[in-house]
């Protein structure tokens, strides 16, 4: 199971500099399952950056989602008139949500695009769609388990709990402590998860003054929560509108004093719980401003393995000055320095063949639609150029990494 986040804000989007890391957009989670099915956490601002990068990884192909939906307040629907998968036909959604008749669950989501709110009406969209209304409790969806629990949150919420993959995530985005029946019913569906994605957008302070009753919780709250109900890891998301990257940063190093295992929720972080790995996209936004060369051209993956040697073929995209982006199968590992062999065909030098060697560090990955020769399906991967002298003394690796050829 793979979870990437694209939008992580409450309230209201706020595309400020301030926010540049943690990013603006409202919330909107996205989980892929080994299967390939695909699940879409709310659809606030978040969900058009998705949109995008699922038209640019199906290529045309159809598209298929369930849209789960925790809530109707503006900013976890306000995203839907302008996710552009919904107006292509051949693509399908199936949106869920709890305790709502068809045709409202319907209108709540797509009502938003009638006049005088919106300049194009719901017949713009040409993918089909269908709207299920669930009872608290637990339904199958292709090869995962869905569960649900209510909470405590003005016009009502509710937390989904989906299983798959030998793995579990909770999402529990607006909801306050205190009340006890939801209190219990959150724990309950939370216990023993490996992620639990949770509402912090207040400090402990401000939920006991004036925030009280707004509906939101804390880090505080969070950390409570996962401890007793022996959570993994837990991520921190719908930051008040108001939390610059500074004073999220706070939250985050407050609540790694009491468990180690705490994300601050930025846009494209993104948790594989099959191999309890994080990647933090803004970590990975290195030199924008290089010049890269677009070039595909094979390449050799080396890296060291439990005292072993690790390889895999790939296909170089595109290489810069400090990073490069390639594909390769998507069993790679994401914490291995590798040594990288690029060969250039004799067709290209037309002096034999050329091969050039450098070590770089994976920081990203991402899903894509393509396929290599001989190993299936793969992932488009992010890597960043390091020095010899970056390579702990004690890293194991390949023998050659310590003098890969610059």
């Amino acid at each position: 199971m793979r979870i990437k986040f694209w939008g992580v804000r409450g309230s209201i989007p706020t595309p400020e500099h301030r926010n540049h890391r943690y990013g603006g957009n409202t919330t909107c989670v996205e989980v892929r399952l080994d299967d390939g099915t695909i699940f879409i956490l709310d659809c606030g601002s978040g969900v058009r950056p998705l949109g995008k990068s699922l038209e640019r990884e199906f290529e045309g192909k159809s598209i298929q989602a369930y849209v789960l939906m925790s809530h109707f307040h503006w900013d976890h629907i306000q995203g839907v008139p302008f996710f552009a998968p919904l107006y292509r036909p051949g693509n399908t959604f199936l949106f869920l949500s709890v305790k709502r008749k068809k045709s409202d669950l319907q209108g709540l989501i797509e009502g938003q695009m009638g006049s005088p709110h919106f300049p194009v009406d719901m017949g713009a969209l040409l993918s089909a769609r269908s709207f299920w209304s669930l009872d608290y409790g637990e339904i199958s969806v292709q090869s995962a388990t869905i569960r649900t629990a209510p909470l405590n949150h003005p016009q009502g919420c509710v937390a989904f709990r989906i299983d798959a993959d030998g793995a579990s995530l909770v999402f529990a985005t607006d909801t306050e402590p205190g009340s006890v029946a939801h209190d219990h019913a959150l724990r309950n569906l939370a216990e023993g998860a490996d992620l639990l994605i949770y509402d912090a957008q207040y400090t402990p302070e401000q939920l006991q003054g004036e925030r009280k009753g707004w509906g939101h919780s804390t880090w505080l709250e969070g950390v409570r929560i996962a401890r007793e109900c022996g959570i993994r890891r837990l991520a921190l998301t719908h930051h008040d509108p108001e939390s610059d990257d500074v004073f999220v940063d706070g939250l985050v190093k407050q609540a790694r004093e009491l468990m180690p295992e705490i994300e601050g929720a930025s846009e494209g972080l993104e948790i594989d719980l099959a191999q309890d790995s994080v990647l933090r996209a803004y970590e990975a936004n290195l030199h924008r401003k290089e010049r890269r060369y677009s070039a595909e051209l094979p390449i050799r993956l080396t890296w060291g393995n439990n005292g072993h040697t690790g390889e895999a073929e790939g296909l170089l995209l595109n290489v810069s000055q400090s990073a490069l982006y390639f594909l390769a199968p998507d069993s790679i590992p994401s914490d291995k320095i590798m040594e990288v062999t690029i060969t250039i065909p004799n067709e290209l030098t037309r002096h034999g063949e050329l091969i050039s060697r450098f070590t770089a560090l994976p920081t990203r990955k991402n899903w894509v639609s393509r396929t290599l020769a001989g190993t299936g399906s793969c992932v488009g991967v992010l890597a960043r150029r390091i020095e010899d002298s970056e390579i702990p003394q004690d890293y194991e690796n390949v023998p050659s990494l310590k003098t890969a050829a610059k």
